[in-house]
């Protein structure tokens, strides 16, 4: 029997180590450790440590590490790239320019971006005291050398942040990129830079456009020939609508199973009707006033995933109807809007996810008092709820609305805050909720947040938790609108300590 094991087996027990310590340093030093058992150990944590080694340093803190780092690659230069960087009066402590590498790290390297080449260009020039009259010239010199060396010598790229300068020219960029996954851009790029690449990445799976601004015809070109794109991000805070980059994006209504809209939707509402496949829709578009209407017309069968932050006021029969439009797949729901929705529309929202939702995990709603019956229905229908967060609402909390919305005039404003009574008895009953819970017992739940104008008192909060007792450990948010003292906290205490809560956060310790 051989007293060592396997190299295949060593790597899956590393790949396991990553994400589990607390911290990138806690990480990196448990992956160094093991670099020290002996020769097989350090070369299979080696592939591991330089597949991505720019996430095991803080940016901004970890200095040495970036210095370590910066220096180990240089010394991965050739002796011509070395020379290329020494004629222009770059100098090197003779130290560093004179090692060797143990390994190839380079060709370990899938996850490229300029960011973090530009922090290599940084750590360089600022450690060996350039002229900061040539620094830009200097930069890039090195930024140029150290794409040639990537281009050359990494074995497979899966991430990349498009630089601003054409890469397809160095020697292996060809074959590097062919299997490139994960792809970082922005309309505002040269359209050429995307022709080139678009002749050899055909197999990217996920992209994220920031900022998506406006057509680009070589940016629709690369999404159109793509064989599997399967997730978008488009990030526009100008709001224009790239009619183009939406039409590319319907040739892959196929594959495409994930998109995602921040700050606002750059592309026609419309795109979104002829992407039948997708799974996971969000619509994260805060403070931008978006016109979502079109969205009446869209049936989305397959959705699991959907999520709507959208500040101008929707009807939320408009989202309703689209859940209507699934075929029971859905797991999360959370919407968000201003103002408020009425009861006339919390209804028949609560009732089409009791409908269509069966499968329903994690979800928030609004919550009245008229609509307890509703709520005691989908906590019956809908078994598999995990996450669930309830915002209640109060004849309180839509005077507060108007206010805030009509505070143009100081005098105004004056009025309205002596007229508004802040009664805490308008707030919705938090012990009949603390009930339903326990009368329904929702089984798999691990989750409940509970935000807005809420009312319950220490000993009610200490009742139901006595009797949650022996149920799944559960994380309790609060974030009410009345101020819990210290006899709330000193109750959370008690029953986290006794393994009732996994734990527990409200307004004053998040």
């Amino acid at each position: 029997m051989t007293p060592f094991l396997p190299s295949d087996c060593l790597r899956e027990i590393f790949e396991h180590m990553q994400g589990i310590s607390g911290s990138q340093k806690e990480e990196r030093e448990s992956l160094l450790s093991c670099l020290l058992v002996n020769r097989l150990w350090c070369e299979t944590t080696i592939e591991i440590l330089w597949r991505n080694p720019w996430r095991l340093g803080n940016f901004y803190t970890d200095e040495s590490y970036w210095i370590s780092l910066s220096r180990t690659i240089f010394l991965c230069f050739s002796e011509e790239q070395k020379d290329v960087i020494k004629k222009d009066c770059i100098n090197f402590k003779s130290s560093i320019t004179k090692q060797q590498p143990l390994f190839n790290y380079i060709s370990y390297i899938q996850y490229l971006s300029n960011e973090h080449i530009v922090k290599i260009v940084e750590t360089l020039t600022n450690e060996n005291n350039f002229l900061a009259i040539l620094w830009n010239y200097n930069a890039n010199i090195i930024e140029n050398e150290l794409w040639k060396l990537f281009m050359s010598k990494c074995s497979c790229v899966k991430y990349l942040e498009l630089p601003s300068t054409s890469i397809l020219h160095f020697l292996g960029a060809d074959q590097c990129l062919t299997s490139l996954h994960e792809f970082i851009c922005s309309t505002y790029s040269p359209s050429k830079l995307f022709l080139d690449l678009a002749q050899v990445c055909r197999n990217i799976k996920k992209m994220v456009i920031n900022p998506c601004g406006d057509d680009n015809e070589g940016l629709e070109a690369l999404i159109s020939l793509q064989n599997n794109l399967q997730q978008v991000k488009l990030c526009s805070i100008e709001g224009d609508s790239c009619e183009k980059i939406g039409k590319a994006l319907e040739t892959q209504s196929k594959s495409l199973i994930s998109i995602t809209f921040e700050f606002c939707i750059c592309v026609p509402v419309t795109t979104l009707c002829n992407l039948t496949e997708l799974k996971s829709l969000k619509i994260l578009v805060k403070d931008i006033d978006t016109d979502l209407e079109d969205l009446i017309c869209a049936e989305l069968p397959k959705l699991e995933i959907l999520e709507i932050i959208n500040s101008a006021y929707q009807p939320l029969d408009l989202y309703t109807s689209l859940i209507q439009t699934t075929h029971g797949f859905l797991r999360k729901i959370h919407f968000g809007t201003a103002p408020h929705p009425s009861e006339g529309e919390l209804k028949p929202y609560i009732n089409s996810i009791i409908n269509f939702c069966p499968n329903i995990e994690d979800i928030t709603l609004w919550y009245i008092e008229e609509i307890y019956d509703d709520l005691e229905q989908l906590l019956s229908s809908c078994r598999n709820i995990k996450y669930l967060g309830l915002e209640a609402l109060s004849t309180f909390s839509n005077l507060e609305e108007s206010w805030w919305d009509d505070n143009d005039d100081d005098d105004d404003y004056d009025d309205n805050q002596e007229n508004v009574d802040i009664d805490y008895n308008l707030a919705c009953d938090g012990a009949s909720i603390f009930d339903l819970f326990i009368k329904k017992f929702p089984c798999n739940l691990v989750q409940l947040t509970l935000s807005g104008s809420w009312r319950f008192s220490a000993l009610e909060l200490e009742t139901f938790l006595k009797s949650w007792k022996g149920r799944n450990p559960l994380y309790l948010s609060l974030f009410c609108d009345f101020d819990m003292g210290d006899e709330y906290s000193n109750i959370l205490n008690d029953f986290q300590s006794n393994g009732t809560l996994k734990g527990w956060c409200n307004i004053d310790n998040i």
